[in-house]
């Protein structure tokens, strides 16, 4: 029995000594005791003191009475010890669950404080015994948060991120990709140019699509890569910044430099500090890995004209295949590597050129994001002491000859103008005028044309002597086709000796226009590389073209057909009909019998505009409106050279006096004729 009931069922005789059950309950023994005392000293009655006397001596011995006995002590105890071990696991496992958790925050809200730091501490502790073991040194850099940094001038915007303090996104300024390009172009046709907004930046790659960084051994044969480390900026500005990753030695860190400088150039340098012993250089590697972002009308068009360049120290410049997977190891040194995105290029280059020991990888991807994939394994081994500097150069920029040209290591190669004397034409011919009327303004299809009418005004004395030479095979055509029905059946030798008799008595040399062919070769060559790489042409528009960059449509055809493309191009259909009208002018004034076994020139020439349809449709448009000025051109100087230059009559009279007069063989005549009397004498015995 509890004493709260004992105590009311003493109350009433609390009462009957004068003092209500309220006062006494609602105080302790100690003013009980005080207020007896206090009453005995005023008069009070016996009846009351021994009241209270009773009371107390109940209280005590309901005390008594009420202590548990041995075995509730022990039943009690045990109870106890059963909580206690409950809550000891359950707190066990909340700290297993969180041990298996990566982060410290996601840790249970129903844990104190204390617990909670217990439990990141020991976190803490196991997670750099690990970093320790894998980063050795470098483990406090192995650690940190994902934070970027920008960067920028005038050309370049740069994004670096701290883990790896590797470049993650690069944006020019003064370029947009064909969609961004197409988007403004008709949401702000009726804006003028002056008034235009700043447009969102061409990326060449992002965070995404792209990786570099340094990959080297430490003396403790641990293999460390710096995308793997956390770097911290010490110095910033707007167009450079300086990131640092410490090491747990006072003293010891490595250094990434990176400075902004002009023509889409980035000084950069990796140092290594106070790591001597520490850092094996010797096998040290710097790896570039990228995916080119799409930035023109189509994937396949800009993996055309991508791939991965290079420049051996000793050699020109070379490059892996543009429209297959392709790889090289490089066995010399090499002063820099190029990663081509059509009109764009991310280069890598060293000063002191990279080791022999490397590799360049590249493959086509052409998917909507992507179209092509590179990489590069450079080796910039070295040996490591107090204080070692790896100073390298990136470009991100256009492939402008002139600005490619400016580092004078021979990047302007990059630019694929050809081989031999096709680039050599390109560089000292058509480039010179274009760049010249370039620099007027003018609308990109008026250049084309001056460029198209200044090399066939350049060339015209060539071809005035061409079209001379046709004049005279046309006026010998009669002879000529008597010669062939004399001998159609007959001796193919004797045929071909009475022929050239012919030509060396009318003065007329056959191979006379075969020249102004073979010097207008080299220019049809030298145009078709130059005007689908001039990056002038880029996003500019001409007539119903909208970017002469690349092929224009005027009809989609919703189907693809094979070799030709799902599209009609109207400058290469108009370009093949002008060829075939040319062909027909030039074919009427020359003399071209089929010979036995040969097949038909004519019916060859008038293929060819055929085939130039479907492999030209999806060329540069560019390129096919060349070609067709090109055609009108030269069509309308045929027209003007045989009208007002070259007058049949009097070549016809030429020819006839020239029969008359004695000639004297040529040295080149004879051996044709000594050849041709051999070839006869063979054909006889093989009769006999």
């Amino acid at each position: 029995m509890k004493k709260t009931h004992v105590f009311f069922i003493l109350a009433p005789l609390a009462n009957s000594i004068g003092l209500k059950i309220r006062e006494w309950t609602r105080i302790s023994l100690k003013k009980i005791i005080f207020e007896a005392y206090k009453r005995t000293k005023t008069n009070m009655d016996r009846n009351t003191l021994i009241g209270i006397v009773l009371i107390i001596g109940i209280l005590f011995t309901f005390q008594i009475m009420n202590q548990p006995s041995e075995e509730e002590l022990n039943e009690r105890r045990i109870q106890q010890e059963q909580a206690f071990l409950a809550d000891s696991i359950a707190k066990v496992e909340k700290m297993a669950l969180v041990n298996s958790q990566p982060d410290v925050a996601e840790i249970d809200s129903t844990l104190t404080s204390e617990e909670r730091d217990s439990i990141a501490a020991v976190k803490l502790a196991e997670n750099n015994s690990v970093l320790t073991q894998k980063y050795n040194v470098f483990a406090p850099a192995a650690q940190g948060s994902d934070d970027y940094f920008t960067i920028e001038n005038e050309d370049l915007i740069l994004t670096i991120a701290s883990k790896g303090g590797k470049i993650v996104k690069t944006e020019l300024k003064k370029y947009q990709n064909y969609t961004s390009y197409m988007v403004a172009k008709d949401s702000l046709k009726d804006i003028p140019a002056k008034d235009l907004p700043i447009l969102q930046p061409l990326q060449l790659f992002d965070e995404d699509s792209s990786d570099m960084y340094f990959n080297f051994e430490m003396k403790s044969s641990k293999d460390i890569k710096t995308n793997e480390l956390f770097f911290v900026p010490i110095k910033k500005e707007t167009d450079k910044i300086v990131l640092r990753a410490q090491t747990s030695q006072e003293g010891s860190f490595i250094e990434m430099n990176y400075s902004l400088t002009e023509n889409y150039n980035v000084e950069y340098s990796i140092d290594f500090v106070g790591l001597e012993g520490i850092v094996d250089g010797d096998e040290m590697k710097f790896n570039w890995e990228m995916k080119s972002l799409i930035t023109e009308k189509e994937a396949e068009g800009q993996s055309r004209m991508s791939s991965v360049f290079y420049k051996p120290s000793d050699d020109g410049r070379t490059y892996l295949s543009e429209m297959t997977e392709d790889s090289e190891e490089l066995e010399s040194k090499t002063d820099w590597v190029a990663f081509k995105h059509c009109y764009f290029s991310s280069v890598v280059i060293s000063k002191e050129g990279f080791e022999k020991g490397g590799s360049v990888f590249s493959r086509p991807l052409k998917t909507g994001t992507y179209s092509d994939e590179y990489k590069a394994e450079l080796n910039v081994g070295t040996e490591i002491d107090n204080r070692t500097s790896i100073p390298l150069t990136f470009f991100f920029g256009p492939n402008d000859y002139d600005i490619l040209a400016s580092h004078e290591n021979e990047m302007e190669d990059i630019i694929d103008l050809g081989w031999g004397i096709f680039r050599w034409t390109a560089k000292w011919l058509i480039k010179p005028i274009f760049n010249f009327l370039n620099n007027f303004g003018l609308a990109m299809g008026l250049i084309i044309l001056l460029v198209t009418l200044a090399v066939r005004l350049i060339i015209l004395p060539l071809t005035y002597k061409n079209y001379k030479s046709s004049a005279k095979m046309k006026v010998l055509k009669p002879e000529i086709t008597k010669i062939n029905e004399k001998f159609k059946d007959g001796d193919m030798a004797e045929k071909q000796r009475e022929t050239m008799a012919l030509y060396r008595k009318s003065g007329v040399n056959p191979m006379a226009g075969c020249l102004p062919i073979f010097i207008q070769m080299p220019i049809l060559l030298a145009v078709f590389k130059f005007f689908p790489s001039n990056i002038d042409l880029r996003q500019r528009s001409f007539l119903w073209a909208e970017d002469l960059s690349t092929y224009e449509s005027i009809y989609d055809l919703g189907f693809n057909i094979p070799a030709y493309g799902d599209h009609v191009s109207l400058f290469t259909l108009l370009m093949c009909i002008s060829t075939i009208f040319y062909t027909k002018m030039n074919s009427s004034q020359m003399s071209m019998p089929s010979q036995p076994g040969m097949p038909n020139m004519k019916v060859i020439m008038y293929l060819m505009p055929l085939m130039m349809l479907f492999f030209l449709n999806s060329f540069s448009a560019g390129l096919t409106y060349y070609y067709l000025c090109g055609n009108l051109v030269t069509m309308g100087l045929m027209l003007l050279v045989k009208k007002y230059m070259i007058d049949e009559n009097k070549i016809r009279a030429t020819i006839e006096l020239n029969k008359t007069k004695p000639k004297k063989q040529s040295a080149f005549q004879k051996r044709m004729e000594e050849a041709m009397k051999q070839q006869q004498a063979v054909q006889k015995s093989k009769k006999k």
